[in-house]
């Protein structure tokens, strides 16, 4: 008889034994869910804002007349209503210093101009790079599931702007196509008005970027492979 063989435990397993994340219905659960709850949330909130606060101004229409004819130059084309808006300063206290300030950001971030096609084509590269990020991770890395939900639903709440948003002020025309921002923490020192989707963006960015850095933490502590 042959002695029985000893039984030797298997090394533990690495994230990459893990199926994919796009194979796992929980994970795309996570992933698509908090898309989503973000997005919405990005949207009601822009379209609740502008509503409310434009519409309690009960002199808003004279404001709007008041504030184009200072704005007016003698002969010249009629101020744009981005303009008006800004010095309309609609705005009412949140809490803790911070306020509801309407503006709206032809732009990108921190108001930096950029032509609106570049900023659509590099909105859809950005979700095909979430997109393949979530697909090729592994399926139990719930926290990045969640982070490149964020980034997707804050890309795709100012692209929706960007493409369909319009503000309307009385007697002038409406702001097409621009960013809607509201969120104003001036009083914290922070000079930009941002929104939803710009918060979501940023979080899930922090989040990946400190996932990166535990995973990779965790690789230089890891002892080396034994080979053979």
């Amino acid at each position: 008889m042959r002695p029985a063989q000893e039984s030797r435990p298997s090394p533990p397993a690495d994230a990459t034994d893990h199926p994919k994340a796009f194979r796992s219905r929980w994970a795309v659960i996570v992933f698509l869910l908090t898309a989503v709850a973000g997005l919405a949330g990005d949207l009601i909130s822009k379209e609740y804002v502008f509503d409310s606060l434009l519409g309690e101004r009960a002199d808003l229409a004279e404001d709007v007349r008041t504030v184009s004819q200072r704005l007016s130059a003698p002969l010249g084309p009629p101020p744009a209503s981005r303009e008006v808006l800004r010095h309309l300063n609609v705005r009412r206290p949140l809490a803790l210093g911070v306020e509801l300030t309407l503006s709206t950001n032809p732009g990108v971030v921190f108001g930096m101009p950029m032509q609106r096609a570049a900023v659509v084509v590099a909105t859809l590269v950005t979700v095909a790079i979430v997109g393949f990020f979530f697909a090729t991770s592994s399926a139990r890395q719930r926290w990045l599931h969640a982070a490149l939900g964020l980034v997707l639903a804050g890309a795709l709440g100012n692209l929706y702007d960007r493409l369909f948003a319009a503000v309307t002020l009385p007697g002038i025309e409406p702001i097409r196509r621009q960013v809607r921002d509201f969120l104003d923490f001036s009083a914290w020192h922070y000079p930009w008005v941002f929104n939803i989707a710009d918060a979501l963006l940023v979080v899930g960015v922090a989040i990946i970027i400190l996932h990166g850095l535990v995973n990779w933490r965790r690789a230089a502590d890891a002892p080396p492979k034994a080979k053979g």
